[in-house]
């Protein structure tokens, strides 16, 4: 039996943007889910005052809730997703500078619904690829 530990690279591809330019994507990978929540998900812990159904007493027990921060989430995983971009000007006309900062800025703002289009519809074609690749794998 062969088996291959090696990080292979996602599904990745090059997305038209609507007046010119493209947007470069790729999926998210286990390794990549595996960092964002390690990242994004904590334990709090908390201490309700409860009864204690063999003393009779009210004492304290510690629980550890589960806290997720959404916004490093969307931060962090727009980041991986969009790996790049070719000719995105802003209204100067020059030209936005890749950066994480500017990934989480265009897909949060309203003034760039088409560049979030155009990345959620390549997200889909990916996704679909991926299905479609993994179950040509799976009759084989």
């Amino acid at each position: 039996m062969i088996v291959d530990l090696e990080r292979k690279p996602s599904e990745s591809g090059s997305f038209e943007l609507k007046g010119g330019g493209k947007v470069h994507l790729r999926l998210l990978d286990g390794e990549d889910i595996k960092e964002l929540q390690k990242a994004c998900m904590t334990s709090v812990p908390e201490y309700p005052l409860l009864k204690n159904h063999e003393t009779g007493k009210d004492e304290y027990r510690r629980f550890d809730a589960p806290k997720f921060d959404s916004d490093l989430w969307d931060e962090m995983m727009w980041d991986r997703v969009i790996t790049g971009w070719d000719d995105l000007f802003d209204s100067s006309k020059k030209p936005i500078p890749v950066t994480k900062e500017n990934k989480v800025l265009l897909m949060a703002s309203s003034k760039a619904k088409e560049f979030q289009d155009a990345v959620n519809k390549g997200l889909e074609v990916l996704k679909a690829q991926d299905k479609e690749r993994s179950g040509a794998t799976e009759k084989n």
